[in-house]
This record gives C-alpha cells, structure tokens and sequence, in this order.
C-alpha cells in the first residue's frame, strides 16, 4: 500500500507513533422505529435511563481525578453535567417521543439538529464551537442506550502488551469528557475528522500534553483498525502506511523528541537568566534603569491562565506569576452579570493559589468573539463585533459592571500582591477614565471599610496600534504596559485570525508588527515603566530571542510552554543580541524578516556557537 498523508490542526508539538484504534460514532444510520401509544412511556424510561447512566460516568470520571490538578478537565466535565440538565436537550426529547410515537434514539438526533441550527446561527466564534460539546454528549446518551456503555467500556478488557506500539485514537470527535479515559489506557494520542484549535477536546489536550492532530476531513474513513500511525502534531500530519525506512525516520525523531524534553524537565526549577545574567522583576512600580542591558537582569517567564484553579498548574510547570489573568470566563455562559462576591472568590483562589507571587488580573474583555450573553439582550449586534463597542468602552458605557469588577479585584488584592490590567486601550482618555473609576471603587470599599491594597498598580494592554504608535501619551497614566500582540497583529494587519480565508495573512513578524513592538519596548524603557508581552508570541521559541534582543524582560504565556521558552533564555546573550535584533526592524519585507529571524535562531546567541547571522 502506499504511504499517505492527511493534514489537519496540530496540538503540541510532539510526535506519537502507534495502532490505530478506530471508533465507531453512535449515530451513524439511525433507523426510526415508530411506537405504538402504550409503548411510549417506556421508551421515555429507557431515555431517562441512559441518560443518568451518563450523569453517572461523568460524575466517576470527576471522582477519578482526585486531587490531581486538572482544572479544565473539571470545567469541561462541569459544562457536561450542565448540559445534561439543558430542558431543551432532554426535557424536548422527551416530548419528541411522545408526540411523534418514535425511538429515543431517532427523537434525541432530530432534537440535536434542532439545536444545532441555533448554533449555526451565532455570529460567536468560540460561542459556536460549544455545538460540539452538546454533540459529543449526544453520542454518549446513544452509545448509553445501545448498550455501548462509554469509552471506558470499549477498553476493560484491553491489555497493553509492551512490545506492540501504544494506541492512537481515531474518531470523527471525541468529547472532552472521555480524555482522562485515553490517559488512564496509555493512549500515545488521537486524531479527529472534526475539531479546531478553539474546540474543548483541543484546548484539553493542550494542557495536558497529549498529542493530537484535529481537523482532518476523510481520516476516520482512511484509517483500517490496528493498522500504525504516525501523528505528527508539530506539523498537523497524520501519516499512514509507512515503509520500514520512513518508519524508522519518525522514530528516531520522537527518540530526539524525549531526549529533548527530559533535558526541559532538567531546567524546571532554574532561575530564568540570560547567559549574561541579565533580568527584570515583574513587580509593582519598578524603576527599569535607561540601560535596560545591564548585567543582573532576569527574564521573568509569567503564565496566561483563564480559570483561577489553573494557578497550580502553572506553578509546578515553573512559572513566577501570573502576567495574564482572564476575567472574562466569569461573564461567558452565563444569563445574569456575577456578583462581587461570587468575582472576589475568584480571584481570591487565584491569588492565594500563587501563594504570594504577582497576579495581574485584565478586566472585562467582552465583545469581538467573547460575547457577555447577559449584556446581548440590552443591546444590538454590532455590525463589526471587533470594532465595537468591547472591552474598556463597554465598561466606561456601563460603569457598575466595572465598578463591581474592580471591587472584587480590589478586595481580592488584600490576599496577595494584586495589578489590574485595562484591556483594548486607545489613549489617554480611556485609562483616565478608568482610573477615575478605580479612585472611585477604593473610596466605596474605605466606606464600608473592606480591607484592598491601596497602592495596587494600573496598567494598560497595548494592543491597538494608536496606543503603540502614541505609546508615550499613555505612560504619565499607568504603572505597566502589557503588550497584546494578538490584537496588535490583527488590528495591525486588518486579518480576522478566525477567518480560514485570510487566516494565513496573520504575520507576527510582519515589519510593522516588529516595528510597533520595538516602538512600545523603547517608550517603556526611557519612561522607566514595566512592560511585558502576553501574546502567542511569548509561548512561541521562534520568537524568544529577537524579542529578548529588542529589550522586552517580561513573557506571559500558556504555563505549557513556559520551558520550552525558558530554554532559549538561558541560552541567549541578551546584550549580544541588542544590536542585530534592533536591525531585523530596519528590514521592510515580511518573507526577509521572516528568514532573517529563522538565521538569527539557527546561529545562536553571539559569542555561545557562532556569530550572528551575516548582515544584520
């Protein structure tokens, strides 16, 4: 047979190489039975029956995790159980059977089409994806009432024998849910027809570690059981057929591949320096001195998280603080506004959860493809979501959603050391307003006399290009400057990230990027104002050093690829690196710059293996 390949969306970067375990989706050709009047009752009890089978294997699933540290596995099997309560899910299915005198099992697809439709519908990107979820759940109830059991079942009587390749997973989906099921059975990792880089199953992955190539139309009808793989999520690649000589390729790659990673676990509990010894704290009201170079500074590597239990995560993959703490899943999925209370415990458990170490906390950052659903209601669809009124604009249009933000964050800051990072700012008015308000909120919480730390730093993300174009307007008004590259770029560059058709124009190291970038980092420098990155491009190693080089001391990122980053660090000379970063900015071609970056990485650090790429 000949060898062949499929491309999708990799997760990771790792590469697993195994027999393919070929699963079987639940609604394929799904005959209608039509019941007879005293048949119905019973087929709803059949229905009610698998259903709280499911409640029963997701609520086992929840208990066999323990006390591991596996916050987004515990989210998602949470959103489960929420939509297994959905009434428009179960309780019309219900009706759907009695009404229409059918099977459970034709009435529960037809009542999934319906809500399909609804999801289709949403302008949401991320919104959208979540149809996924409610199908995955779907296919459990029917794999429930066909006697199926869960995937845990399809594997009791599996043993591992070692001299056989482990499994890889093939599905047309697999739910979030069923994840902990793949590690449990040793699985290498899984590859899906369907899938993004924004779905559950994605996102889980991710943070686990498990390889996975999503997205791949045709591969579940490509792949024969048993049969050896080769999944390459570095390159978003499912191989198959493989001579011996290409085979034994890949496993001398994945063989480098651990080398390579048992030699990060060995940097884990090093301190993030340069080889020159240089670093910059990411504290409250630091004096950063003119030569930003000087010997003694540290890259401080921060971690973005979204939910706050994720703070122990981040803490045993290496991070010092949190550079990035997302506020908005608090508002997401939900009808009503949370309150206060419900905010301050939040962010109390991030905080404590860090156990002294900084946590910046970015206040609401709806709108674009975060959608508060409690605020639709009252208000339009914007005509461009993006440009919208979002994010600092929606908070100073509606001041006591910020008010009652910024309290809880306040209150929150009494636990540990606290900065509120204002998203999407465009000027000085914005920030001043904002401030206004803060000033505002610490005299309720004096009224009342609720404990918060008064000096608590304001900072602003720099992700509209008038903010880093006009960079120096801002500095009189914050403590610290975040820079948001993944607005930055899109604004930047005009591309919708989203959009396939024009997805692969989005261009971190477009000339203009660079060029905003180093406009933001040099402004920041002089004024002696702390300024960190918190885009992909600080999870990103092609990147580590030229941004080292053009000054930047500050990476928050994704807590999985804080040692892959702290690796080009420790093996980076930051001051030899000054002078060639600074002249990739001067060059005005993307696919120039894009190659010099790639020379720049290859030879290294001046003065470690070889000098910088010829040139620059």
């Amino acid at each position: 047979m000949t060898a062949w390949s499929l491309s999708g969306i990799g997760v990771g970067d790792a590469l697993a190489i195994g027999r393919a375990w070929v699963l079987a989706p639940a609604r394929l050709d799904l005959p209608r039975r039509h019941l007879a009047p005293v048949q119905v009752e019973a087929e709803v009890a059949r229905f009610q029956t698998a259903v709280a089978q499911v409640e029963a294997e997701l609520e086992g699933l929840r208990q066999a995790l323990g006390d591991e540290p596996a916050a987004e596995l515990r989210a998602f099997l949470d959103l489960q159980s929420i939509v297994m309560h959905d009434p428009l899910l179960i309780d019309e299915t219900e009706l759907r059977i009695r009404q229409e005198l059918c099977n459970a099992e034709w009435a529960l697809v037809q009542q999934l089409e319906a809500v399909s439709l609804q999801f289709d519908e949403i302008e949401d990107a991320y919104l959208r994806e979540r149809k996924a979820d409610v199908q995955q759940l779907v296919d459990r109830i029917l794999k429930a009432m066909q006697g199926a059991g869960g995937l845990a079942a399809l594997f009791e009587q599996e043993t591992t024998d070692p001299s056989q390749p482990p499994w890889i997973l093939v599905a047309r989906d697999i739910a979030p849910a069923d994840m902990l099921v793949l590690r449990q059975h040793s699985f290498a990792g899984f590859a899906t027809d369907s899938g993004s880089a924004t779905s559950h199953t994605a996102i889980l992955a991710r943070s686990l570690g498990l390889p996975a190539v999503v997205g791949v139309p045709g591969l579940h009808d490509q792949v024969d059981q048993g049969a050896v793989l080769v999944l390459d999520a570095e390159n978003g690649m499912v191989v198959g057929a493989l001579d011996e000589t290409a085979l034994s390729r890949y496993q001398d790659r994945q063989t480098h591949q651990v080398f390579v990673r048992q030699q990060l676990e060995a940097i884990r509990h090093l301190e993030s320096t340069t080889r020159d010894g240089q670093r910059v704290l990411l504290m409250a009201n630091i004096d950063l001195p003119e030569d930003a170079a000087m010997a003694g500074q540290r890259v401080l590597l921060m971690a973005n998280i979204d939910l706050p239990e994720d703070a122990a995560m981040a803490l045993a993959r290496g991070c010092e603080g949190v550079g990035l703490l997302r506020s908005e899943f608090l508002f997401m999925n939900r009808t009503s506004m949370p309150s206060e209370e419900e905010q301050l415990a939040a962010y109390k458990t991030a905080v404590l959860a860090m156990s002294g170490r900084v946590v910046t906390i970015r206040t609401l950052d709806s709108g674009a493809d975060k959608d508060v659903p409690a605020l639709q209601a009252s208000r339009a669809r914007p005509a461009n979501p993006a440009l919208a009124l979002r994010a600092i604009r929606l908070c100073l249009a509606e001041p006591e959603i910020f008010l009652t933000q910024v309290r809880a964050i306040l209150r929150a800051s009494a636990f540990g050391p606290v900065k509120v990072l204002v998203p999407l700012v465009s000027g000085p008015a914005e920030i001043i307003a904002a401030r206004e308000l803060i000033a505002k909120a610490m005299s309720e919480l004096r009224a009342k006399e609720q404990s918060f730390d008064a000096r608590v730093p304001i900072g602003a993300m720099i992700e509209v290009p008038s903010a880093a174009i006009a960079i120096d307007g801002l500095l009189a008004h914050i403590d610290f400057a975040s820079l948001g590259t993944n607005d930055l770029i899109q604004y930047t560059l005009a591309i919708d990230r989203t959009d396939s058709e024009v997805a692969h124009l989005y261009d971190p190291l477009h000339p203009a990027v660079i060029r905003l970038i180093q406009n933001t980092l040099t402004a920041c420098r002089r004024a002696g104002t702390p300024v960190s990155l918190c885009g992909e491009m600080a999870g990103d190693p092609r990147f580590t050093r030229i941004l080292i080089g053009l000054g930047l001391r500050e990476f928050s990122m994704h807590s999985a690829e804080i040692l892959r980053v702290k690796q080009e660090v420790l093996d980076c000379d930051a001051q030899a690196m000054a002078r060639p970063a600074r002249r990739l900015t001067r060059l005005g071609d993307p696919a120039t710059l894009r190659a010099a970056v790639a020379q720049f990485n290859q030879h290294g650090s001046p003065g470690q293996t070889a000098r910088p790429p010829s040139g620059l």
